[in-house]
């Protein structure tokens, strides 16, 4: 039997129009009731990356989260929202209110929950530099998950999606740990899978917010991309494999899609998910970009080893961007981002590790990648 995978067109975040596209989605996958059940504890994990407007399309939109929290609720369960924000080195309820999420919950009457404030359950995993993670209690303390992902493009891990997304039930600056601890593309997408599969049990269904999305440098810094559409399904790897396959990307290029492939966690193959909804080819998806330095995951091991020093992508601070946020020093993993008294920070190249945390979480688009020029030649960029 082939996993569903529902795309529906949406062309804009009106409550109506959004609470109609969320439910067709759900429903030509069997309906909430499906995967939920009266009186369950249901947990709604929206993308909350930051402290960021809904409109810079950085965040799960509020009203797509609504649109969740309420079918959750016809459902006879019961809605709670939480994340652990990269942002939350400055408050986890500066990012709530940001966002819109805090608004909609209280509209709502929902519980948020603050994963930074939860615990944390220790797991090991079979990864090459992290030998094990730490997850959220919050996500083991209820019946039930419903991801809420934004669709946008990723520095590092070049799509960012539903597997993705379980990246924010990691609480805190453990985040940026694992970072340092996997910097390479490869380690960082097989880090992504291994966090997936602590939490995978638990989820019952994705429901992806990809009305506007984000492309080129994101998923921060990147360019506002129409592409009308919400899509649902019960598996993540079938839902991130069906959007790379619409967006003209092979999924199995995508280190953590390749690695769950070969753990059976989910469909991967077209041949093996059934695509209902809407026809994709009448949304505006094409010639969708993918980040600038995709090439970095075809760059073989024993070159990046050979020479390493001189192939490689750094952030940049442009100080007529920079407001002086500090969010950059306080989130890298190295502490390799200074800050004078009075004076802009710098980023000092010869410790950065290429995790991109700074980028990723940076609110005023003040840091920019740039490329050594061996790495130019090399692939050709």
């Amino acid at each position: 039997m082939k996993t569903k995978v529902s795309i529906i067109q949406c062309k804009t975040y009106d409550t109506i129009p959004v609470q109609e596209a969320v439910r067709r989605s759900v429903d030509l996958l069997g309906g909430m009731k499906l995967f939920v059940k009266p009186g369950e504890r249901i947990l709604l994990k929206p993308n909350m990356l930051g402290a960021r407007e809904p409109e810079r399309a950085v965040t799960t939109h509020p009203e797509v989260v609504r649109a969740v929290v309420r079918l959750v609720r016809e459902a006879g369960a019961i809605p709670l929202i939480g994340d652990s924000p990269g942002g939350a080195v400055k408050g986890v309820e500066r990012v709530w209110e940001k966002t819109g999420i805090k608004k909609v919950a209280a509209e709502e009457n929902v519980e948020l929950v603050n994963f930074e404030t939860s615990s944390a359950v220790e797991k090991p995993i079979p990864h090459r530099t992290v030998r094990s993670v730490h997850i959220t209690k919050a996500v083991y303390d209820v019946d039930g998950i419903i991801n809420i992902p934004k669709l946008k493009s990723h520095t590092l891990a070049i799509y960012t999606g539903a597997l993705k997304n379980f990246y924010g039930c990691v609480p805190g600056l453990r985040k940026a740990e694992y970072h340092k601890q996997a910097p390479h593309p490869d380690e960082f997408g097989h880090l992504i899978a291994e966090i997936y599969l602590q939490v995978k049990d638990k989820v019952r269904l994705n429901v992806i917010d990809g009305i506007v999305g984000m492309e080129g440098n994101g998923p921060n810094n990147g360019d506002l991309r129409t592409l009308e559409l919400v899509a649902a399904s019960s598996d993540a790897l079938a839902l991130d494999s069906t959007l790379l396959h619409v967006l003209g990307y092979k999924p199995k290029e995508i280190e953590a899609i390749h690695y769950l492939a070969t753990k059976h966690a989910g469909q991967s193959e077209m041949k093996d998910i059934e695509l209902c909804g809407d026809n994709p080819a009448q949304m505006p998806l094409k010639k969708f970009k993918f980040p600038s330095n995709w090439y970095m995951h075809y760059v073989p091991h024993f070159l990046v080893n050979f020479l390493g020093k001189h192939i490689w992508m750094k952030p940049v601070i442009i100080p007529e961007l920079c407001t002086n946020c500090l969010m950059c020093v306080q989130s890298c993993p190295v502490k390799t981002i200074k800050a004078e008294k009075g004076k802009k920070p710098v980023v000092m190249p010869e410790h950065c590790i290429s995790c991109l945390c700074c980028h990723e979480l940076c609110p005023s688009k003040a840091i920019e990648l740039r490329s050594s020029r061996l790495s130019k030649l090399v692939i050709r960029q």
